[in-house]
């Protein structure tokens, strides 16, 4: 595994890779998965999923954070601050986020096989109408893909009804908690984290880089914007790339609603849907098992 950070429209980026670095030359004509989060997009939730499709398929896996989400350790690159730069955090800053880095740094000669989770699948569809983009990407899944009506949503609802509400509170809870001894916070986190079930030694320092105040801030910004600008499901963009398109949705899933994905059958019956009991969250507890299950399909698409 690779970690390191990349200036991506104008914000310094955590990218994590497995196999080759994204800065290293290829002249072959090669794979490259490349997986774009959800929301938060703190990259490092991804890595096990990740090592699991890389220890599969042995292709390059590139996991892009989102534009904001992720605090650079080189305090001479600090991130633009959010007040006076919402055009770099929001849902287009994001999209524009993402078109850069394929711009920038994917070969002319490469084979891209797309991943987005939650409202990374919304980029995604996005990205596929791009026309630097487009022609190189293989096959795309989307897991448990957040492309429609999201403030309709059981979770969407309590988010603009009760939490975006409390939102100074969270801060507020945040800035205290960051104040106070490593020792106290590392104790509360593992304490936490036991409680719930979420293993820590895979998630400490990624609950711990996303309670930092200025990454949630950033991260309720995106969220908001997402209730307000993912309405209606384009089906434009799913009919022109349906060959390239496969869909993961859970049995019981608080932001895709199973009427969801029972009206995208209706509308475009020929999409491929794969259901199961896993949960939105899947990076938390299940990675192998869902980076397993994408593998499968990745590789059926390659061959």
């Amino acid at each position: 595994m690779h970690q390191g950070y990349l200036e991506i429209n104008g914000v310094c980026t955590k990218i994590t890779t497995f196999g080759r670095w994204v800065e290293e030359n290829s002249k072959n004509c090669e794979d490259i998965v490349i997986l774009i989060p959800g929301n938060p997009g703190v990259v490092g939730f991804y890595d096990e999923f990740a090592k699991t499709i890389h220890k599969n398929l042995r292709f390059p896996v590139w996991c892009i954070g989102h534009a904001g989400h992720n605090l650079p350790k080189q305090k001479l690159n600090p991130l633009p601050k959010l007040e006076g730069n919402e055009v770099l955090y929001g849902l287009k800053g994001q999209i524009e986020h993402k078109i850069d880095f394929f711009e920038k740094y994917i070969p002319k000669n490469a084979k891209i096989h797309l991943i987005g989770h939650s409202i990374g699948a919304y980029m995604i569809l996005e990205l596929l109408e791009h026309p630097s983009i487009k022609d190189k990407i293989a096959d795309v899944h989307l897991l448990f893909p957040t492309f429609e009506e999201m403030a309709l949503s059981s979770n969407g609802k309590f988010l603009t009804r009760f939490v975006k509400h409390i939102v100074w509170l969270i801060i507020w809870l945040s800035w205290i908690f960051v104040q106070l001894p490593t020792i106290i916070q590392t104790i509360l986190l593992y304490g936490y984290m036991t409680i719930v079930g979420i293993p820590a030694n895979q998630h400490h320092d990624n609950i711990k880089e996303l309670i930092n105040p200025s990454v949630l801030k950033r991260v309720f910004f995106l969220a908001f914007q997402e209730m307000e600008q993912v309405k209606d499901r384009n089906n434009d963009i799913i009919r022109r790339n349906i060959s390239k398109l496969k869909f993961y949705y859970g049995e019981n899933d608080g932001w895709t609603p199973p009427q969801f994905r029972e009206q995208l059958k209706v509308d475009i019956p020929n999409t491929d849907i794969e259901i199961s009991n896993y949960n939105h969250a899947f990076v938390l507890k299940r990675s192998v098992e869902v980076g397993d299950i994408v593998s499968v399909s990745i590789l059926a698409d390659a061959i």
